[in-house]
């Protein structure tokens, strides 16, 4: 059977989704999908720092293009006076890369770069969609809402439905890693590192780390020897914990793992201490993982205790929320020795990859 062309933008920042919708354009028999992503290639806040799409999204073999861009920062002004003028030079720049491309539709995985091309899709008459993956609407989700065609949520949550235009809203779920749910290869540096018989315990903080948890971490390695602790640190703080990894046995760290890599991480965890953003929390109840979860103090509409208290609700035994007021050795010690005597509820699930958001793309078109 011949198959059709058909192009897409995809932009955004909530890369884990946007990664696996890529996989499953490409897997598509209907479709050949000429795929191009819209980015940023480097942080806001640290212009010196690459932004996460701008390192990933180039290796899956995607035509990767990156505008400028300012941020809105409602708890600081002259950042965002400051951010003005890149705003409306992304604007532009994304208006004449979107006529350039002309694609069948637009897709938003969420993030302040996605504006200005999810407008010049809508000035263009492309058609589109964004998709928000917590339980609450960012204000890059509300923006975006008055000019795409639908709204895709993760949650079936009406008080954030109802902030959105009812017309466009249709509930798809969010789209975990395909990746993480088949068997992955042994990562040989991993294993040659660690001890046998002993939990394992994975500290992360998402692609950038947490340095709050790290310093907490730091003081309570000593008392850990029970636990085989493998950590991810972010790129700032791994220089001082890669030279601790020699010093504890049962310690291995890296500044960010490989998706293959923390296929193995996840499914052989006994235990995650993490913070509590939108894929790391659905993907510890998708795979049943006792966890100690940190909310982030200062996110977005308090999205991270909402999205702990989700897994809380889901695996109630199995999960300890502590506030970062109260995070200390003593605390997050505590509650890995309550974690460890924990047994499971059930067993994972077989997974299946969600196909409606992919659906919801060839319906628009």
């Amino acid at each position: 059977m011949t198959q059709v062309i058909k192009k897409i933008i995809i932009t955004g920042t909530h890369l884990t989704p946007a990664i696996e919708l890529i996989r499953q354009l490409k897997s598509d028999s209907k479709n050949n999908w000429e795929i191009y992503y819209i980015g940023r290639e480097s942080n806001s806040n640290d212009i010196q720092q690459s932004a996460i799409e701008f390192k990933i999204i180039p290796s899956l073999g995607v035509e990767f293009h990156s505008i400028p861009c300012g941020k809105y920062d409602r708890r600081y002004l002259p950042n965002t006076i400051l951010g003005t003028p890149k705003t409306i030079s992304g604007i532009f720049k994304s208006f004449f890369l979107v006529k350039k491309i002309n694609p069948d539709i637009v897709v938003s995985f969420g993030g302040y770069v996605s504006v200005p091309v999810i407008i010049s899709s809508w000035l263009l008459k492309i058609k589109s969609i964004t998709h928000e993956q917590t339980l609450t609407n960012s204000l890059t989700t509300k923006i975006n809402s008055r000019f795409v065609n639908k709204v895709a949520l993760s949650f079936e949550n009406q008080k954030q439905i109802n902030q959105l235009p009812k017309n466009k809203v249709t509930v798809t779920g969010n789209l975990l890693r395909y990746e993480l749910f088949q068997k992955p290869k042994n990562p040989k540096l991993i294993t040659n590192k660690l001890l046998t018989n002993k939990p394992f315990v994975y500290i992360t903080a998402g692609n950038q780390g947490s340095h709050a948890i790290n310093l907490v971490l730091k003081q309570t390695l000593p008392k850990l020897s029970q636990f085989n602790i493998i950590h991810q640190t972010g790129s700032n703080d791994y220089p001082q914990f890669k030279l601790l990894a020699n010093k504890y046995k049962n310690y291995y760290v890296s500044d960010y793992f490989t998706t293959q890599d923390f296929a193995w991480i996840i499914q052989h965890s006994d235990i995650l201490v993490s913070r509590s953003g939108a894929n790391t929390t659905q993907e510890i109840v998708a795979f049943n993982k006792k966890s100690v979860l940190i909310p982030l103090p200062k996110s977005q509409q308090g999205e991270q205790l909402l999205n702990a208290l989700f897994v809380k609700k889901k695996l109630s035994q199995q999960t300890i929320i502590i506030d970062q007021n109260n995070l200390t050795s003593k605390s997050l010690l505590e509650s890995l020795d309550i974690l460890k005597n924990v047994k499971k509820t059930s067993n994972s699930k077989d997974y299946r990859p969600n196909q409606k958001f992919f659906s919801l793309i060839n319906e628009i078109i």
